[in-house]
């Protein structure tokens, strides 16, 4: 028999890092220091989930790039490698960044553990999602996270250890701030669709009173004829919609006509979430200008890289490793969203001045790289030279023209 593998045991181990003699850590502001996932409702809800699914799309396009400083024994070298291709065995490095936004924007908490082997080099980086969390203070001041799982299984992770993401930083002296706040505007939203589904179930339904002339029937007899009209009425062979009655019955049709949101009320409850998430219907219809992508990139997908860049560099590198210059940088090819004529405009300003490669040209363009040594070739005018070389350029250095 094949011996069962645990996930829980893959990414963290069979050892729980359980800190001995700890007690909850008291928060400056008196709050619990506990923090619940949210229960559902915002994923649940089609508006959030669209809201969500487009901002994490778009960061999930964001490249990590660990930018080397000088020589240092305590930086592992692979972390490029992981971070670019694949950050642990069961994600690519877009399916890492969208799972990560996701969980930021659906409980304003996203946690990742850096997985590391006995010598103390990243082995992996995982997103990690409890159903609560819960902080604790051993008796060296040192900070854990309690991870609570569905399943009951908990673990416990150093805090400075871990990459921390948070949405509405405010009340809570660590955690982000739970979206409560959307509650009403996602009910509404969820009453909206039903208030739709109803009308339509209603219109196709015959409503009313079947009064019987004869007021000596027993109740179990009203109750039968009562059936038997539902039946006849409702039989999936009756097409015609028509049922029949004789003398003794006569049926008074009720009109229920339901009350729904007009367009003009439906648009305005989207629009709330929307402006919950800073996003707009064109963003999410993938029907955006060039200043409508800068203005929800700006908004919202480049606080995102910049939160991603300075945690991400503040939990893998020592204090020494970052003064000396490593750090971890997120970022995007907005020239990808440009109109064509925009994107002429940048390489006719950038490509004289040496500031792309071919294969950076191609990418603007949106064409396929040229690969090795040629693609990473410098386009320069030799309008735009190195003043270091500049005379000799013009003509002035005294061996110019010369054999040598």
């Amino acid at each position: 028999m094949k011996e069962k593998r645990s996930l829980f045991n893959l990414i963290f181990g069979r050892q729980k890092q359980a800190p001995a003699t700890a007690s909850y850590l008291q928060m400056l502001n008196g709050y619990n220091p506990t923090f619940t996932t949210f229960d559902g409702e915002i994923y649940d809800s089609k508006v959030a989930r669209q809201c969500i699914d487009r901002i994490a799309t778009c960061c999930a396009k964001l490249i990590p790039k660990h930018i080397k400083g000088s020589i240092n024994n305590e930086v592992n070298l692979s972390i490029n490698q992981l971070l670019q291709n694949r950050p642990n065995p069961f994600m690519s490095t877009y399916d890492f960044i969208y799972k990560i936004i996701s969980m930021l924007y659906t409980d304003s908490n996203a946690f990742v553990y850096i997985q590391k082997d006995t010598k103390g080099y990243i082995t992996g980086f995982y997103p990690v999602e409890a159903t609560s969390y819960q902080l604790f203070q051993n008796e060296n001041g040192e900070i854990y996270l309690q991870f609570i799982f569905l399943n009951g299984q908990t673990y416990y992770i150093p805090y400075l250890q871990l990459i921390h993401l948070r949405l509405f930083y405010n009340q809570n002296d660590l955690f982000g701030t739970k979206s409560g706040v959307l509650k009403t505007d996602l009910q509404t939203s969820v009453t909206a669709s039903e208030g739709i589904a109803n009308a339509v179930r209603t219109s196709n339904n015959l409503k009313g009173i079947l009064k019987f002339t004869n007021s000596m029937l027993k109740e179990k007899d009203i109750k039968a004829s009562k059936d038997a009209f539902v039946k006849d009425y409702l039989n999936m062979e009756n097409t015609s919609g028509i049922a029949s009655l004789d003398a003794k019955a006569e049926f008074q049709e009720v009109n229920i006509k339901p009350i729904t949101l007009d367009k003009a009320q439906l648009e305005q409850v989207n629009n709330n979430v929307y402006d919950y998430f800073g996003i707009s219907e064109k963003i999410i219809r993938n029907d955006f200008t060039d200043n409508e992508w800068n203005a929800f990139y700006e908004g919202v997908i480049e606080p995102r890289a910049m939160q991603l860049s300075y945690e991400f560099t503040n939990k893998i590198f020592s204090n020494r490793a970052i003064e000396e210059g490593n750090k971890i940088i997120f970022t995007a090819n907005r020239l990808q969203y440009q109109s064509l004529d925009k994107k002429k405009q940048i390489l006719e300003i950038a490509l004289p001045y040496g500031l792309l490669t071919k294969d950076m040209a191609l990418e603007v363009l949106d064409l396929p790289p040229i690969g090795g040594d040629e693609g990473k070739k410098i386009i320069q005018s030799l309008n735009n030279i190195d003043s270091s070389i500049a005379n000799s350029y013009q003509g002035g250095d005294e061996n110019n023209g010369k054999e040598n």
